[in-house]
């Protein structure tokens, strides 16, 4: 049998398989069975989707933007990527962020996990996300720029002024960020407590500029 006709068997048998048994049929989002768009997600969660962009913040922020707010089919999404290993999520809300032209920036930082939550969980989400980010827009990662020295309780429960008080001085940035124009990469902010934590450790450090971009923005409720 010829090169060439051996090449046209296997891509004859490669499209027999995929018509049998389909590889894209599950929702990237809720992990559902369903027909899908063309990022991979089922009518539902496409129709959930909400477009966030830039949000208000306050200094030690220079910047603030989210891909998504969070609601209807992006929660699933956070919680497979953030407890249930979908690692392979990261790329699609990288993909969703769109940095404003203004910024300037030299490095980018995820936000870092206590060694002992990531060793428990085996990875972090934010990291994943930045890494793709970062080669979006072909910009380097540097994580041993920050680190978090104290282990703190989950945000979830905690209200504005206890989410705060959980993350007050719990990060420590190298003396290698004086001068540079940071972008800091989360999953979810919702008081932006964190990265406002991050933001007051890599300044107290010489940090230029800080930015921030994260997956969702989790509006508070008005009371």
């Amino acid at each position: 049998m010829s090169r060439f006709i051996r090449r046209a068997a296997v891509s004859a048998g490669a499209l027999l398989i995929e018509a049998l048994y389909p590889g894209r049929v599950a929702c990237a989002l809720c992990n559902r069975e369903a027909i899908l768009n063309e990022q991979n997600l089922c009518a539902s969660c496409a129709a959930s989707l909400q477009p966030c962009g830039i949000v208000p913040s306050s200094p030690p922020l220079d910047g603030l933007v989210a891909a998504y707010r969070y609601k209807g089919g992006v929660i699933a999404g956070i919680h497979a990527l953030k407890y249930n290993k979908q690692t392979r999520l990261a790329p699609f809300f990288a993909e969703a962020i769109d940095l404003p032209p203004e910024w300037r920036i030299d490095v980018v930082i995820p936000v870092p996990l206590h060694p002992f939550k990531k060793w428990l969980r085996t990875y972090n989400q934010s990291e994943r996300i930045a890494s793709s980010l970062a080669r979006k827009w072909s910009l380097p990662t540097r994580d041993s720029l920050l680190r978090r020295t104290r282990f703190t309780r989950t945000q979830t429960a905690l209200d504005e002024f206890e989410r705060a008080k959980n993350v007050a001085r719990a990060f420590s940035a190298s003396p290698a960020v004086k001068g540079l124009r940071v972008l800091l990469v989360d999953d979810v902010t919702t008081t932006q407590s964190t990265l406002l934590a991050c933001a007051a450790a890599l300044k107290e450090a010489g940090a230029s500029h800080i930015y921030a971009a994260c997956a969702c923005f989790a509006a508070k409720e008005p009371e």
